[in-house]
């Protein structure tokens, strides 16, 4: 979600700084590619996060949160948000769409003792939970520390996920891997690429999909398979042919997109 955000507000900065006067839409016609984890944050900028995912951490409406003014603003920018008017397609390679058994007890605690959060977040967190008794929901995504915790098949933020509603303009492209000897992790994954399983990395039936493709490859070469890198570069060319015609009805849906910018402050309530 951090990370999410911080994309978020990575896009909007360039966007902004790049053409303040919007004199150029192919600004507004982006692809983003994102390998693994990076294709949930990729899918991160692109859906209308409504209520669901505030729900997965509380009941409770979110102007009810006790919180002082800073946290509570840094919370409603991660928990509230809308698709970003200048993506227009979204590449995914090998990404654990429904989670990775790889997020286990194990590999959790591996990675809490090499990935340490600034004390400061913690203080914070630990604050918010002590100023907002029976708040949140049990399962509530609130002592995550590191991506490998929100990876979990048990997560309840990858299905919130998976059923946004993703902005009309947006079109996805989903690339699956399939080791073809996977080795003892087969076990532990089952079929797909020795990190995700097919049925995880698979977006069948997702509002907005536009093609899906397996390719014979490990998880850590999934985005550098021959097939994996036609596939971008056919996406890109067809992108590409879409720029070369400017028509006024293509300036006139750009600039209703536009005109939708991404809440930057707590939601209105």
């Amino acid at each position: 979600w951090i990370s999410a955000t911080q994309m978020r507000e990575d896009l909007a900065t360039m966007r902004r700084e790049v053409d303040p006067t919007r004199a150029y839409p192919a600004l507004d016609e982006m692809v983003l590619v994102g390998h693994s984890m990076g294709g949930l944050i990729s899918k991160l900028q692109t859906v209308e996060s409504t209520d669901a995912f505030w729900h997965t951490m509380s009941d409770h409406p979110f102007a009810e949160l006790q919180a002082d003014p800073e946290t509570k603003r840094a919370l409603a920018t991660m928990f509230y948000f809308r698709p970003n008017p200048s993506v227009r397609r979204v590449i995914t390679l090998g990404t654990p769409h429904r989670g990775s058994p790889f997020s286990n007890d194990i590999t959790r605690w591996a990675g809490s003792k090499i990935i340490s959060l600034p004390q400061k977040m913690l203080e914070r967190q630990d604050e918010l939970v002590a100023q907002n008794k029976n708040f949140f929901r049990a399962d509530a995504p609130i002592d995550i520390r590191t991506s490998i915790d929100s990876l979990s098949p048990s997560s309840t933020v990858l299905p919130t996920l998976l059923t946004a509603a993703p902005g009309p303009w947006v079109t996805y492209h989903n690339v699956v891997g399939h080791d073809p000897n996977p080795g003892v992790k087969k076990y532990l994954v089952g079929d797909g690429d020795g990190v995700v399983a097919l049925t995880s990395a698979r977006l069948d039936n997702t509002p907005g999909l536009e093609s899906q493709i397996v390719v014979s490859a490990a998880h850590m070469n999934v985005h550098r398979h021959p097939q994996s890198v036609l596939e971008v570069r056919r996406i890109l060319f067809e992108q590409l042919a879409e720029l070369q015609e400017f028509p006024a009805s293509y300036h006139n849906a750009v600039a209703e997109r536009t005109a939708v910018e991404p809440p930057t402050a707590t939601p209105a309530r």
